[in-house]
């Protein structure tokens, strides 16, 4: 008998079971189809390695050099903006797919045709040419890629990822260990922003070393949760022989049955002495002790920080305080905090610098203990910078852009403005304002695109950049911090008038 509620539709198959054979066949073919259309992106990309050789070539006979000898890579720099501009993606993203298409075209055409088939997803025939692409050898190499392809009928990416470092190690043992030496030397560390409240550091390091840097801090981490959970249950076991101990016989009471009151005092002290404290002797008032309670992979995090900061191994403590602040910390940083935040008058809008909001405690504390804390007070109404201490003028505009800009403003690029070049939209050399309408930030690589390329740019009312490629295409930018911003009130959309703030900047004294 079939379940109550299945149909039979025909055979052993129910409906349901057939219509998932419908959607199967459906995402099979949207799958076949996406990885045909990766392949056909890939041949395109192929060709921007030959129209960037073409265009040094054009700049080259402009400028009366040889491309050859002289090349200054700002045809190269040109193209790629264009693209990464037209697609909505970083250059680095453009390069990383130029890059992928040379190697899939030039080195595992087999891979390609596969994907343009619709038999490789675009997952998969990455994963080949990234791996693939360390072997030197022409032979080596198409057997690898042999192999690759029937491996990758049977596998995930992340299967697959696992098992062709194998296959790469089993055919060229000699290249990768001349690879892994290579490697050591681009060992680095990095951040990222997360979320708010969270960043992630990423450290590149030689693997036994990271690998025996990870398994220090979790067995650090593992003895302080085991030592927190050691002393937690003991107060509660006290806590409940205590209690067994009151409700017992009564041999403490006195004949009538009243409570001999030396000995309660005598007990209740040496209770007192028994019970477990947190490290600053913090409880509720009610005489119960503030225990820790955090997981093993926060004490990790906890231990991680503070054996780079302060050489210690506890931890951050037992409390919620030091959990958050650790008082040994002293760090250079840039702070933007409504100043009724800092009174405590009000809620949130502490944020630090190019990573996005800080809780207000770390704010507070940070305005306290570091020495070097440039800030940036704002209006919590309106956001508006209301002031900016330790600077003279002119360093006053530099902070103000650093906060409206937050980053290089060419489409796309997200360096950090504190990594940036101020650079005059009208150059100063041609009657260009040093004012706040005037300036914005520039990586070192877009500066040089803006000079010396095709590229040119506009500044418009509220910071607002109109950008022009080769081609003629138009881009618009606007300032991620313009929602602190009045652009009305700050900006005065012709760059060759003195603004009001930059004449109040330069003869008003700091306020702080």
């Amino acid at each position: 008998m079939r379940p109550e509620g299945v149909v039979q539709v025909s055979g052993s198959m129910s409906a349901v079971v057939s219509e998932l054979d419908e959607l199967v066949d459906s995402l099979t073919m949207s799958r076949s189809r996406q990885a045909a259309a990766f392949a056909t992106e890939m041949f395109f990309f192929a060709r921007v390695a030959g129209i960037v050789a073409r265009r040094e070539a054009e700049r080259a006979t402009r400028d009366g050099r040889d491309a050859l000898s002289h090349s200054t890579q700002l045809g190269m720099r040109e193209v790629y903006a264009e693209l990464a501009a037209a697609l909505q993606l970083s250059e680095w993203q453009v390069a990383r797919k130029v890059s992928l298409a040379w190697t899939l075209s030039d080195r595992f055409q087999e891979t390609l045709y596969e994907a343009g088939d619709g038999r490789l997803s675009p997952a998969h025939a990455t994963l080949i040419a990234d791996a693939g692409i360390e072997i030197a050898d022409p032979a080596v190499r198409a057997e690898f890629e042999a192999v690759a392809l029937d491996m990758a009928r049977e596998m995930t990416p992340a299967q697959f990822k696992a098992a062709l470092a194998g296959l790469v190690v089993r055919l060229d043992p000699e290249g990768t260990e001349k690879r892994v030496r290579e490697a050591v030397h681009r060992r680095k560390v990095t951040v990222r922003a997360l979320e708010p409240g969270l960043v992630r550091v990423t450290a590149d390091v030689p693997t036994a070393q990271g690998v025996g840097a990870v398994e220090r801090i979790r067995q650090i981490a593992t003895e302080l949760f085991t030592q927190n959970q050691a002393e937690k249950t003991e107060w509660e076991t006290n806590q409940a022989t205590g209690t067994a101990a009151a409700s017992g016989d009564g041999s403490d009471h006195g004949g009538d049955g009243s409570i001999d009151a030396d000995s309660a005092r005598a007990e209740s002290d040496a209770h007192a002495s028994d019970e477990p404290t947190d490290g600053d002797g913090d409880d509720p008032g009610d005489g119960t002790p503030v225990f820790d309670e955090r997981t093993i992979p926060q004490i990790m995090a906890d231990v991680f920080n503070d054996l780079l900061l302060t050489g210690a191994l506890h931890g951050h403590g037992n409390t919620e305080q030091t959990h958050e602040t650790p008082t040994d910390i002293h760090a250079t940083v840039n702070v933007t905090i409504p100043v009724t935040t800092l009174a405590g008058v009000t809620v949130g809008g502490a944020t630090l610098d190019g990573f996005g909001p800080i809780d207000d405690t770390t704010a507070r504390h940070l305005a306290t203990t570091t020495p070097e804390w440039q800030r940036v007070a704002t209006d919590p109404a309106t956001g508006v910078p209301t002031c900016v201490d330790r600077y003279r003028p002119t360093e006053r505009q530099k902070q103000f852009l650093r906060t409206r800009d937050q980053h290089c403003r060419f489409p796309g690029c997200r360096r950090p403005a504190r990594k940036c070049d101020i650079d005059h939209t009208i150059p100063y050399a041609e009657g260009g304002p040093t004012c706040l309408c005037n300036l914005e930030h520039f990586c070192e690589r877009h500066h040089t695109l803006k000079h010396h390329t095709d590229w040119t740019v506009t500044q418009l009312t509220g910071g607002i950049l109109h950008f022009t490629a080769p081609t003629g295409r138009t881009h618009t930018t606007r300032p991620p911090g313009t929602v602190r911003f009045t652009p009305t009130a700050l900006i005065n959309p012709d760059p060759h008038t003195t603004h009001h703030l930059q004449a109040q900047n330069t003869h008003d004294p700091a306020p702080f």
